[in-house]
């Protein structure tokens, strides 16, 4: 059998006899209190800081009207070509003049034919064999024709496209021999004279910030250099129903900076609010969901923390705009708050 000395079990029997002692005798001993957390606070500011508004647009010329006939017919020449430089006046295309022409010349002679008709009923009317009623439709027979010979020579016309001022041939759109019919778009036009805008698409969020006359810049990815000055110059009324965004025209200071029509780019446009808002840097919000959070402000002789629900309003960069109300120079809590409770004693740390 083993045996222990026992010179090493008195001392653990010694050890609980004197803690069965301690236990039956009086209360037991508390624990340390725990010393407060430490946490850093931020006084809270107020701001009309709000995120800029940014949205892809497209470049294009003030004046871009799309050249036509405005009869059918074939198409005899095209005398430009996409990116040519034209002057006012310039002729640009013309139609095959053979059946326009051929409507003049038969308009003629309907008016010839009215005419003598006319002179013919008017001669027996003074010779008592042509009515009065007779005359008046040879009459209206002339105004007739006169009116077919002028629609016939308006037709004429344009049958021929001519540049409506100095600009630049941006697109061509048909090509000798075809086929064309009226209205049909031949050339894009865009006039030197008219400046620059620049459409883009904002969302509903957006436009209710934007005013006609707010300034705006302009940055364009295929050309990192150009940065163009505008200004808001139209917002739309209703949203695209395809995009359901609003459409704002801003006007461009200046020339193009020898971009193209068409060029991509993007709009920036800042904005600050209406009404001052408190803000918050980020890392005081706790449980975020959707557009409500907590956040711990100081309470008091500014000892025990208070845990308080707000709502968000607009996040930017590292901070936050709330709707909740807060007054300025109220400390909250920004570093240390994710384990605090309600009511809890705090130590700032300088």
């Amino acid at each position: 059998m083993n045996f222990r000395p026992i010179f090493l079990l008195l001392p653990m029997a010694l050890a609980a006899v004197l803690a069965a002692g301690c236990t039956r005798s009086g209360e037991p001993p508390s624990a340390p209190a725990s010393s407060p957390r430490h946490v850093k606070v931020a006084p809270v500011v107020l701001s009309t800081e709000l995120p800029p508004i940014q949205a892809p647009g497209i470049l294009l010329r003030k004046s871009e009207p799309t050249l036509a006939f405005k009869i059918g017919g074939v198409v005899a020449a095209i005398t430009v070509r996409a990116g040519e430089s034209v002057q006012r006046g310039q002729v640009l295309a013309r139609l095959n003049p053979a059946e326009i022409d051929a409507q003049v010349a038969q308009a003629v002679s309907a008016v010839d034919k009215a005419r003598r008709d006319l002179a013919r009923a008017e001669r027996l009317q003074s010779e008592r064999v042509a009515t009065l009623e007779q005359v008046q439709n040879a009459r209206t027979g002339l105004d007739v024709a006169e009116a077919q010979l002028r629609l016939a020579e308006f037709n004429r016309r344009f049958a021929v496209i001519t540049a409506p001022a100095d600009g630049r041939i941006l697109r061509r759109q048909a090509e000798p021999d075809e086929l064309v019919a009226a209205g049909q778009p031949i050339l894009a036009f865009g006039a030197d004279a008219g400046g620059w805008i620049f459409r883009a698409g904002v969302a509903e969020c957006d436009v209710r910030r934007v005013a006609v006359a707010d300034p705006a810049t302009l940055i364009f990815r295929g050309s990192p250099e150009v940065r163009l000055e505008a200004t808001v110059a139209q917002i739309a009324e209703a949203a695209d129903p395809q995009t359901r965004t609003f459409e704002l025209e801003l006007s461009v200071a200046g020339d193009a900076g020898g971009l193209r029509s068409g060029a991509v780019g993007t709009l920036t446009l800042a904005k600050p609010a209406a009404v001052a808002r408190p803000r918050v840097p980020l890392a005081a919000l706790l449980e975020g969901q959707g557009s409500t959070a907590f956040l711990f402000t100081l309470e008091g002789d500014g000892r025990k923390v208070r845990r308080r629900p707000v709502e968000v309003a607009t996040l930017l960069t590292e901070a936050a705009l709330l709707a909740t109300p807060l007054a300025p120079g109220t400390r909250i809590v920004v570093a240390g708050a994710e384990y605090l409770r309600d009511g809890e004693v705090v130590e700032v740390a300088p």
